[in-house]
């Protein structure tokens, strides 16, 4: 392989000064995590992480470690000039929209897709030096390695979700920040002393039920969750069970 200093003997270049310029410590970390690879693996950190909290909200660690990765992802393409302010927002404009789906929304439609939509496609515009969606000058090859390493994450994260999320609860560092034991009311626990009273009691939806909200029943207001179905408000409900505070109901 040619080196620049048979290059200079070669073209008889004799007068002339090498400057050799060696990344920091800070340049270093930010092309490694600039890295196509590094950068999938940190949006399945992201959706990981939020998927975790919200299975398990309170534990805080699985929230924090989504939001390094997403500090980690974000910075160092917005300090390398890829990512825009106008991709940044639509990063979250994106989220906020599959939050409201999920939490407000009831159903999956034109709020849930266009989130995806902008949270994938600000995703890949980041990894790219596009201005307004003008590709001219970047090459097909970097077009194809950040779609692949923004799907890739995504594909990965709904993988770990799935075969992942049944076993996490059986490992040991889970446990050990979860309440495993069982407090029975015949050890004298008790939470809500009118639990076995409203089983096969009817009322109606206070709130929309997705699958959780308020009920009222008699002129009072209980916290509820469905079995999984969205309820309407208004719409009758019966009581089927009650966990701790919070009761269990079906749609009449």
């Amino acid at each position: 392989m040619i080196n620049i200093a048979e290059i200079l003997e070669k073209n008889k270049i004799q007068d002339y000064d090498i400057d050799t310029y060696e990344l920091g410590f800070a340049e270093r970390i930010i092309a490694w995590v600039l890295n196509p690879f590094i950068s999938g693996i940190l949006i399945l950190i992201i959706i990981g992480g939020i998927y975790f909290e919200m299975q398990a909200p309170g534990i805080g660690f699985p929230l924090l470690a989504a939001v390094v990765a997403l500090v980690l992802y974000l910075v160092p393409y917005y300090l390398n000039g890829l990512a825009a302010y106008w991709e940044i927002i639509a990063l979250f404009a994106g989220v906020v929209l599959i939050a409201l789906e999920i939490f407000v929304i009831p159903g999956f439609g034109v709020a849930g897709i266009s989130g995806i939509i902008m949270t994938v496609g600000s995703l890949v515009l980041i990894m790219l030096r596009n201005d307004f969606f003008n590709f001219d000058f970047i090459p097909l090859g970097d077009i194809v390695v950040a779609m692949v390493s923004a799907m890739g994450g995504l594909a990965g994260g709904v993988v770990i979700l799935i075969l992942g999320g049944a076993k996490i609860a059986n490992t040991a560092a889970f446990k050990k920040i979860t309440l495993s034991q069982t407090q029975e009311s015949s050890q004298g626990y008790t939470v809500n002393a009118n639990a076995i009273v409203m089983n096969g009691k009817r009322g109606i939806a206070h709130t929309v039920l997705r699958p959780s909200g308020k009920i009222m029943i008699e002129e009072q207001l209980y916290d509820a969750f469905t079995r999984g179905e969205f309820v309407e408000r208004g719409e009758q409900i019966e009581v089927i069970s009650s966990e701790g505070i919070t009761l269990k109901v079906k749609k009449v």
